[in-house]
């Protein structure tokens, strides 16, 4: 979707900054099932962090509707916040608000 290719450039730098850090980031994809295109769209956009193909029951599970949607978690795996859709800076400040603030 738009708002999802959109935010590659900022997840990218996000990924970067917080190379030294105990972080890990990682996206999920649960509009398609289609692994080779995915791939596709990894490569042409230059994805260097995990891109993973979700399930019905992860979609249920989380509670996914909409895309995209982050979810931040801490160090326990326990989600600390939920931002639904993309717009470049408004988002950008609140993930990354929400990751230094368990950090």
């Amino acid at each position: 979707c738009g708002p999802c290719h959109s935010s590659i450039p900022f997840l990218k730098q996000l990924v970067d900054d917080y190379e030294d850090e105990d972080f890990e980031f990682l996206s999920i994809e649960t509009w398609s099932k289609n692994v080779k295109r995915m791939k596709m769209y990894v490569k042409n956009n230059g994805i260097d962090f995990r891109f993973l193909c979700s399930t019905d029951e992860v979609k249920q599970s989380y509670q996914v509707s909409s895309v995209p949607v982050f979810f931040v978690l801490d160090k326990d795996r326990i989600i600390r916040k939920v931002i639904n859709g993309y717009s470049k800076e408004k988002t950008d400040k609140e993930i990354m608000e929400a990751i230094d603030k368990i950090l």
